[in-house]
């Protein structure tokens, strides 16, 4: 178990150091006694009081030395301390102390790699799993789990690939670990490897296949899955139902999205959120308002993801005075206070209705700096109603703010031409030359027997390109054919 010099326990600074307040007359003669004293304040999540219970003990030329309860106790306390500024000296030193007493205890090392990820340190939890001589699963999926949460999925495909045995713990990490990291296609890719070796998934496995099914678009493999859970009888598991209908709203499937929701036993604030936004984000705002309504008489209290969702309905609906009052509701009547993509779904309000001068004011009068979703909705209102001026000015600060997002230079340069103002077309095609912009192109995506394809323009990347375009030419002869005939 090696690990990057680390301070000693006596050593830590002076502010980090804390004298404990004498709980006992009677000093402690054995370990037992030593670690029971060390787990008083470890309990009440006093960790300088732990920490100097511990340097009393190592100090006193009468005490024992600590043995592994005594250690897993003190970086338990630093485990729930996290954010402590001696969490993570304490175990540095700890560490250190275990190299010396307990070069190889497997229980100690996982806690310690468990620490060190908590803590993002990933590089110092690698170096000490290298060293280890024995690893358990649970050290494995330690590890797996902890290094997804760090980013670090390569890293984490890795330790789960080195494993000599797999558990449904590991597969679930990788699996999660990949959707939450925006690997999508891989977690898929994984929940297939898991199935074909024979590994059941749980409620936790399922939902995190589901998210991947939503996030590519894969509705055959989602609908697989569904079939999957109401076989296991997990249909009625809220959080699997939640994640269903956020799944098949994403995939345009209102209607699969209404019959999940209208058999749910039992309905949560997610539910409902789920809902209202994939009734807003599939264009049925009526439906979402009507949903938005129902939530508050089945006793509901909304959140402020729901009056984002509700807020996005009636903008895509029109609906600007009603959004309005809604705004107003959620600041005045529920408490609910007023977020960045609040006031971005205000701004687009008013900007499609034309009031851009209003919704100028709504920007300027925000109580944080707005970011480039809210500039870029103006944006977006000032090209609908072609108000170059404001355009202009809008520019300026989104060119601040994110320089490298191409939208916003197409934005303005569509502005400019329905305004035939052909100047500033080419002025803003010269910057981006010059900032290096590209525009980032389209793509679409097709799902064929459970796997996603993605295509986009003039792409020959796909492994069956040429075939694609042999049939696109066959197409487009017999397309020219019919066109003759008439």
């Amino acid at each position: 178990m090696a690990v990057a010099a680390s301070p000693s326990l006596s050593l830590l600074p002076p502010a980090q150091r804390a004298t404990p307040k004498p709980r006992c007359c009677t000093p402690p003669r054995d370990v037992v006694s030593w670690t029971s004293a060390i787990a008083r304040p470890a309990r009440e999540g006093d960790l300088p009081a732990t920490a100097a219970a511990l340097s009393a003990m190592l100090s006193s030329p009468a005490a024992p030395a600590p043995n592994d309860v005594t250690l897993l106790t003190v970086l338990s306390a630093c485990a729930a301390a996290p954010s402590s500024p001696l969490a993570r000296p304490l175990a540095l030193s700890l560490h250190a102390l275990a190299i010396k007493l307990f070069p190889s205890h497997l229980l100690l090392c996982t806690c310690l790699a468990r620490f060190y990820l908590a803590s993002r340190l990933p590089h110092l939890a690698l170096q000490l799993f290298g060293s280890m001589p024995v690893r358990s699963v649970v050290t494995y999926n330690t590890m797996i789990t902890g290094l997804m949460r760090n980013g670090l999925v390569a890293a984490a495909r890795e330790v789960f690939d080195g494993m000599p045995a797999r558990d449904k713990v590991s597969w679930t990490a990788l699996i999660d670990g990949c959707v939450k990291n925006g690997h999508h296609d891989e977690a898929i890719d994984s929940f297939h490897a898991m199935l074909l070796n024979g590994v059941e998934p749980d409620y936790v496995t399922l939902i995190a296949a589901i998210s991947a099914c939503a996030e590519v678009g894969a509705l055959g493999l989602g609908m697989w899955v569904h079939r999957f859970v109401v076989t296991k009888g997990l249909e009625h598991n809220v959080r699997v139902a939640n994640s269903l209908v956020d799944m098949y709203a994403r995939c345009g499937q209102v209607e699969l999205t209404r019959q999940v929701f209208g058999k749910m036993r039992k309905r949560t604030v997610v539910s409902w959120n789920s809902m209202i936004v994939g009734f807003a984000a599939n264009g049925r705002c009526t439906d979402a308002i009507e949903h938005f309504e129902a939530m508050r008489r089945a006793g509901f209290r909304p959140d402020a993801v729901t009056f984002t969702s509700v807020l996005t309905a009636c903008s895509h609906a029109g609906l600007t005075d009603e959004g309005l009052r809604y705004y107003d509701a959620m600041r005045l009547e529920h408490g609910v206070a007023a977020r960045m993509e609040h006031y971005g779904c205000v701004v687009d309000l008013l900007g499609r209705a034309g009031r851009l001068e209003e919704a100028m004011r709504v920007v300027e009068s925000m109580p944080m700096r707005p970011n480039e979703v809210v500039l870029g909705s103006l944006l977006a209102g000032c090209r609908m109603h072609g108000d170059v001026d404001m355009a202009e000015q809008l520019m300026q600060n989104l060119l601040e703010q994110d320089p490298g997002g191409d939208s916003n230079y197409v934005l303005l340069s569509n502005i400019y031409a329905a305004d035939g103002k052909w100047d500033g077309v080419s002025k803003v095609r010269s910057l981006m030359k010059a900032r290096r912009v590209k525009k980032t192109p389209g793509h679409s995506a097709v799902e064929i027997a459970g796997d996603v394809h993605e295509f986009v323009c003039g792409d020959r990347s796909h492994p069956q390109a040429g075939e694609l375009f042999e049939m696109l030419g066959l197409l487009m002869h017999e397309m020219a054919g019919c066109e003759s005939c008439e």
